[in-house]
């Protein structure tokens, strides 16, 4: 019976506690997006491609050192502009099934480039956040390697085969599993 009534208190408590923290759900909490702004300044598209074009390079010519710093960055900003540019869609994305669903047709093919863009500036990070970590195994930093690779496998998606292989491989390495 104890156990019941703990149990029944404790499931009171807990809702109580989320109702409480929906209440105070602030539409005017703009402090996120202040905080990543001050962090990485306005993101902008050109600049993105600018980091991904100087990432690759260092990253293909075999210099881990100077690639980790721009990659980190890199995968940042682009995580950053693919959020801003998703953001654009959100009242979209934010209405109901139906409301969705009622959504003209014609007013929806131009939001379609826009997702395309995001979801690409996603892809890139995901591959950015794995170059990372194969350059922290290569300098031998196994311990900061490890869970950057095993972040980038929850990123990467499954069409991505060639990141997907490479980054599980570095991954394996690291635990002494050699997959045939």
């Amino acid at each position: 019976m104890k156990a019941k009534i703990v149990f029944l208190i404790t499931i009171m408590f807990s809702s109580t506690a989320f109702s409480e923290t929906e209440e105070f759900d602030d539409p005017f909490d703009v402090s996120e997006s202040q905080f990543e702004i001050a962090e990485l300044g306005i993101v902008k598209r050109v600049d993105v491609d600018a980091l991904e074009e100087r990432s690759r390079e260092l990253f293909n010519s075999g210099d881990c050192v100077a690639a980790i710093p721009v990659l980190d960055e890199y995968a940042r900003k682009s995580n950053s502009l693919a959020n801003i540019i998703a953001q654009a869609l959100e009242p979209y994305y934010s209405a109901s099934y139906d409301d969705r669903q009622d959504f003209p047709r014609e007013r929806l093919m131009p939001l379609i480039p826009l997702e395309t863009l995001s979801n690409n500036y996603k892809q890139k990070r995901n591959i950015a956040y794995a170059m990372h970590g194969e350059c922290l195994l290569k300098l031998g930093k196994e311990e900061e390697a490890l869970p950057i690779l095993s972040r980038a496998l929850d990123l990467i998606e499954i069409d991505n085969e060639t990141w997907w292989v490479r980054t599980r491989n570095n991954l394996l390495q690291i635990v002494g599993v050699v997959v045939e």
